[in-house]
């Protein structure tokens, strides 16, 4: 899983910029080194299996440049984060923290929201709720599902 994670972010990296640079290279090894230290890289690639099926069942991704994941270099190259691609990322994303703090957000459009959870629960994801909005538990991190309006 470690190297499946490791793969699949440099080649998300190169994808998005055709020549990555020194400093996005390195704020991806960055923040995989403290992922795997973590041990948050099975959650990560659940995770992205789930932003990859709700984009080839709803056509959507998470909304740009909202949500827990839309300030890593990482994340952003597995898709499950939102960013502008003219914005530069300049330090690497807070892993420790994001552990910490368990419940990460996720943005969907207003009107596929429901659907979207919908799809997760028939689909074997751990859904729950938490204060009213619906989640999906993973290991080691629950994704809160929000809407975006």
């Amino acid at each position: 899983m470690i190297d499946s994670l490791i793969f699949q972010t440099n080649w998300g990296i190169k994808k998005i910029y055709n020549s990555p640079t020194d400093s996005v290279i390195s704020m991806a090894n960055a923040e995989l080194n403290s992922i795997i230290e973590l041990k948050l890289f099975e959650d990560l690639l659940t995770v992205k299996k789930f932003v990859d099926d709700v984009k080839s069942v709803f056509y959507i991704e998470p909304v740009t440049e909202r949500g827990d994941f839309c300030n890593s270099c990482v994340a952003f190259a597995l898709g499950i984060g939102g960013m502008n691609v003219i914005t530069e990322l300049n330090m690497p994303a807070d892993w420790k923290r994001l552990a910490e703090k368990k419940i990460l957000s996720i943005y969907y459009p207003n009107d596929v929201r429901n659907s979207i959870v919908d799809y997760a629960k028939q689909n074997g994801y751990n859904v729950s709720t938490y204060l009213g909005k619906p989640m999906i538990k993973f290991s080691n991190i629950f994704l809160l599902i929000e809407r975006a309006r």
